[in-house]
């Protein structure tokens, strides 16, 4: 018996007649025991186009009484698409005896597109007699409905009982009887075997009014191209799985403002990714991320980028990211500040602890509005003097590092309420410390100071001073007048 593409090329090069083709091609399934090969001659009778009573007949019986459920899907998927104006009645007697969710779905999608007075009344049916309170509406109301809403609505209430099926408990929200937020986070914790999910589950791309989708704490390894049929997504959490890449149908996600990706294994993201343009909010930390796409610099509403705890050594030059405000590259392979973040006019947090950085470029000043700067865990010897351009930095993180004193400018940082020190080659701080009047914090930990300047008596918002393993003996009686205000000193 020829191979199911032989006899469709054969009939493609018109060696045989279309008859004779279809007569093999059913042939091969009805007679052939393998799987794949029978489900290539259903493709390939969907391709020819073929509406011969002998293969509605055939394509029914194999919906109706196969032993395997791909070959029965396939056979309503081509009915749906070769048959419209003939499948009421198969249909019918899906929606009545069927239990497998893939072809209710089809079943859905058929007698919504079939559009006609008997297939809403079918649909309509099925909604009322659903088991799911969420999905109950009245008879007065339902009529309202498009034959399309009602399809939809039904595959909506089929979904979520399988879910419930597969999973027990988890959340969702309901509103106008569609899914519009559906929680999936640590399913596979309470799940066994074939359960656990690991895999996307294709079925919830039919979920069209969803926007909200928390899939974080799986165990999932990839994820679907069809994932971009979701198109009114507009969270989309993914955080704490094991995928490797994303699909390039992310691109189609265009209402998707938040997108976690943390704690995952990829290594890249697609160039696709910057069609995105009205995400808000990018997490990608603790990833395997070598280099980033130039496409993100289309990212012209992206407010936070948090990429910490990955491989890049170099952040491009992106122009476009003229919102971010939170910028997390910590915990990289940086050994120097990237001259990308120059362009970044509105960023207020910029995160670079536990790189190799030793020393900052004198263009550090164009940052503005930078609020809080996090340098922690890195080889920094010293701080250029216009450091103090930075006026509006309340926070500044630079422990464990190999500074030895600060430079002058640094005094005109007015509004610094938390300065970190900790674990540097202090030995001494500069008289005019006291100059920074918003100081509420001031940790010293693991320094080498043996005196403190008396201007510290003039910082009255202080409210800790940490000196944990300096070579200060006891408390200068100038600060005992802060303790009685509520200065708490560590040492």
């Amino acid at each position: 018996m020829d191979a199911p593409d032989r006899i469709y090329k054969n009939y493609l090069q018109k060696s045989i007649n279309k008859h004779l083709a279809i007569d093999l091609l059913i042939s091969t399934i009805e007679n052939v025991e393998d799987v794949q090969i029978r489900i290539e001659s259903i493709k390939f009778l969907e391709q020819m186009g073929v509406k011969d009573e002998s293969v509605f007949t055939l394509l029914e019986n194999l919906l109706i009484s196969d032993s395997h459920n791909n070959i029965r899907t396939f056979a309503a998927e081509v009915l749906k698409n070769n048959f419209l104006e003939r499948i009421f009645k198969p249909m019918k007697w899906v929606l009545e005896n069927e239990d497998y969710l893939p072809i209710l779905l089809i079943a859905c999608n058929a007698l919504a597109k079939m559009n006609t007075e008997y297939s809403k009344e079918l649909l309509i049916n099925a909604i009322l007699t659903s088991n799911n309170q969420c999905f109950k509406v009245s008879q007065d109301s339902i009529h309202k409905y498009s034959t399309l809403d009602l399809g939809n609505i039904l595959k909506n209430s089929y979904i979520i009982e399988e879910l419930e099926n597969k999973f027990g408990q988890f959340t969702y929200v309901v509103d106008a009887l569609f899914v519009t937020e559906l929680d999936l986070s640590d399913v596979s914790s309470h799940v066994f075997g074939w359960n656990v999910l690991n895999k996307f589950p294709e079925y919830l791309v039919e979920l069209n009014n969803l926007k909200k989708l928390n899939l974080r704490f799986n165990r999932l390894k990839r994820l679907s191209n069809s994932l971009g049929k979701l198109n009114n997504l507009i969270e989309l959490d993914l955080s704490y799985n094991k995928i490797k890449s994303l699909p390039d149908s992310i691109e189609h996600l265009k209402s998707l403002k938040f997108l976690s990706l943390k704690y995952n294994k990829v290594r890249n993201l697609p160039f696709s990714i910057g069609k995105l343009k009205d995400l808000q909010k990018l997490d990608c930390r603790s990833n395997l991320l070598g280099s980033l796409p130039k496409s993100m610099k289309n990212f012209s509403n992206l407010e936070v980028l948090d990429l910490h705890g990955n491989l890049l050594e170099d952040f491009p030059k992106l122009k476009g990211l003229k919102s971010l405000k939170m910028l997390e590259l910590g915990l990289n392979n940086f050994e120097k500040l990237p001259k990308g973040i120059k362009y970044l006019k509105s960023l207020k947090i910029l995160g670079l602890g536990g790189n190799k950085i030793k020393h900052l470029p004198k263009w550090i000043n164009c940052l503005k509005q930078l609020e809080t700067l996090k340098l922690y865990d890195n080889e920094i010897i010293e701080l250029p003097t216009n450091i103090g351009e930075l006026s509006n930095i309340r926070e500044l993180a630079l422990w464990n590092n190999k500074i030895s004193s600060l430079p002058d400018g640094f005094k005109k940082l007015k509004n610094l309420k938390i300065l970190n020190l900790n674990w540097n080659e202090f030995s001494s701080l500069p008289i005019w410390i006291g100059e920074l009047k918003s100081l509420e914090q001031l940790s010293l930990w693991g320094n080498k100071i043996e005196d403190l300047p008396f201007s510290l008596q003039n910082l009255s918002n202080l409210r800790i001073l940490d000196l944990n393993f300096n070579l200060i003996t006891e408390t200068p009686e100038f600060l005992k007048n802060l303790e009685r205000k509520g200065l708490m000193i560590y040492k």
